[in-house]
């Protein structure tokens, strides 16, 4: 998170979209239960959902529920690959901007960016606390 964090400061808006939401997928992915399958591919909630219930705890699983809702909203895997103004179509299309009470003359990608970075900074703390202290 990071770099992600960083990317934002910078003004970076996709990437730094593209790399939290590669972080909360790689933290996921640790916590996969060894018996589910592994074919989420890059559905936040889909991996969210195949966590080990035990590794994870019910603690845990409540504390990223909110950070997955705002992830799976924010995030696609392909951002790496999209210029803000195609990003910002993106949000526009999937009604973000509607759905988020922005402060009038706001940058909207900007706000999107806030709120996924900080999403995935609680979602990877929340990962690194429950690995260090099973």
């Amino acid at each position: 998170m990071t770099d992600a964090n960083l990317l934002r400061r910078q003004g970076n808006y996709s990437f730094a979209m593209y790399a939290g939401g590669v972080a909360v997928e790689c933290m996921l992915r640790s916590f996969r239960h060894p018996d589910r399958p592994f074919d989420e591919h890059h559905d936040v909630v889909a991996l969210f959902n195949s966590c080990d219930e035990e590794k994870l705890g019910d603690g845990g699983r409540k504390r990223l529920r909110a950070g997955i809702q705002t992830v799976h909203q924010l995030w696609l895997n392909n951002f790496r690959y999209k210029a803000e103004e195609r990003l910002r179509q993106y949000l526009k299309d999937t009604q973000y901007y509607a759905r988020a009470r922005l402060v009038r003359g706001a940058d909207e990608l900007k706000v999107a960016c806030i709120e996924l970075c900080d999403a995935a900074t609680t979602i990877v703390t929340v990962g690194e606390e429950r690995w260090r202290t099973p």
